[in-house]
């Protein structure tokens, strides 16, 4: 099992996701919440399943895949113009992805 805090934080953002329409209040825009308690899920689960495997490789570039959707998302799904709810998925993705990289770069300079 190889797992480093940034796994620990994807799952947090994770968490984060699925309780954010709750916490937030925005269960009432559905589009917004199947997004965020969707990808709050897969983010959870995908990031479980690669700790367990053996061999670390590609798995970040999901997480980086993921980000990017969660930035784009607001705009591709329409609810952009609700700013508080398109901040925090906007906010979620890109710490997603600056986690990912840091990942990806603290592997490399470790030789994994």
């Amino acid at each position: 099992m190889n797992m480093r805090w940034q796994d620990w934080a994807h799952m947090l953002l994770g968490l984060w996701l699925i309780f954010s329409p709750w916490a937030m209040n925005y269960t009432i825009n559905e589009v917004a919440t199947a997004n965020a308690r969707g990808l709050g899920i897969g983010i959870i689960i995908f990031n479980l399943i690669s700790v367990r495997r053996a061999i670390d490789q590609g798995q970040e570039i999901v997480n980086v895949l993921i980000g990017i959707w969660l930035i784009l998302s607001p705009y591709a799904l329409n609810f952009q113009s609700e700013t508080v709810i398109a901040a925090n998925t906007i906010g979620v993705g890109v710490l997603i992805i600056i986690l990912a990289i840091w990942e990806i770069f603290s592997s490399a300079k470790a030789g994994k």
